[in-house]
């Protein structure tokens, strides 16, 4: 080829290079997160069709409640006065207040009868106003004394009537329960007792009462057990799981794949419009196979997301 020809053919090439356009980058489409996660705008209908939904139903649930109990006292029967209940407490300081309890039900009994006899001298000119009026101030220390030993017991889970009509040869377990678990749970209902003590055996028990009060740091309420303990191979200060009977239930459940937990909180992840998905907080109750009971948090056919929930879990809290 001559050198002219080579000339033009370069040229030609250089002039054809300059004339072709450049490829334009376009960014691609992401989500666009709130500033607080809680919802998620995906830009087409294209790229949230990987998260597919099911809806959020009320269905039978059959829920075993558990939960973790001690041998909080032993009920034997007093060798001095067999009327009355020897209750062996694994907390000192409570057989000091059933003690006091007991003391000051004979002292009321006193104040009583001295009242009424106070009366009866002042009724016949033997006794002043001022002694009637000591006696009843006497026997009102006492009512208002007792109340204080009362409460004690109560917050502990004992009822101090029931404890003067406890079984002997008994023991009575104390054990806690979330109040969102509370439902179905009453006196009179069995359950069964397994004590690190004796791993292979299981015991009956009954709940006897469940307690007035829920805990305002744990939310939390003592329920009281009756168990009998004919060999008094159970002692005070023991260690039980308690397992109460199946409760039957129309409870709202999710799969369990849609909850991601976060700093030991539970979400799962509903889609509210046809591009929109929307982080939801939710208190969550016992498994059921795949199956989770949700106590609060959705409603009836919110569409919760089920598949790839981890990317929804990056996305919305940013890792």
């Amino acid at each position: 080829m001559k050198p002219q020809h080579i000339f033009l053919l370069f040229a030609l090439l250089t002039m054809s290079c300059k004339d072709k356009p450049k490829p334009v980058v376009t960014a691609v489409p992401r989500p666009t997160v709130s500033a607080d996660g809680n919802t998620i705008a995906f830009p087409d209908a294209k790229m949230i069709e990987p998260f597919t939904t099911q809806p959020a139903q009320s269905q039978a649930m059959r829920t075993d409640v558990s939960a973790p109990g001690h041998v909080a006292a032993m009920v034997l029967r007093s060798v001095e006065n067999p009327a009355e209940r020897l209750v062996l407490f694994d907390d000192p300081s409570l057989s000091n207040n059933y003690t006091a309890i007991l003391q000051h039900r004979i002292n009321i009994q006193t104040q009583r009868g001295n009242l009424d006899r106070v009366r009866d001298l002042q009724a016949h000119g033997a006794a002043s106003g001022k002694e009637v009026i000591e006696a009843e101030t006497q026997l009102a220390n006492e009512q208002a004394a007792i109340i204080t030993d009362e409460a004690t017991l109560k917050l502990a889970g004992f009822d101090p009537a029931a404890l003067r009509r406890a079984k002997p040869n008994s023991i009575l377990v104390v054990c806690e329960v979330p109040e969102n678990q509370l439902e179905g749970i009453r006196s009179g209902l069995p359950c069964v007792l397994n004590f690190a003590a004796f791993p292979n055996e299981r015991f009956a028990g009954r709940i006897d009462d469940v307690n007035d009060y829920v805990d305002n740091t744990t939310r939390q309420i003592k329920l009281r057990i009756g168990v009998s303990n004919p060999d008094g191979r159970l002692k005070a200060g023991m260690f039980a799981t308690v397992k109460f009977g199946v409760a039957d239930g129309q409870q709202m459940a999710v799969s369990r794949d849609a909850i991601v937990t976060v700093q030991g909180r539970d979400y799962v992840f509903v889609k509210t419009a046809p591009q929109t998905i929307e982080r939801r907080t939710v208190q969550l109750g016992q498994q059921r196979e795949n199956k989770v009971v949700v106590l609060g948090g959705l409603r009836q056919n919110d569409a919760v997301v089920t598949d790839n929930v981890l990317q929804l879990k990056g996305l919305s809290f940013g890792y």
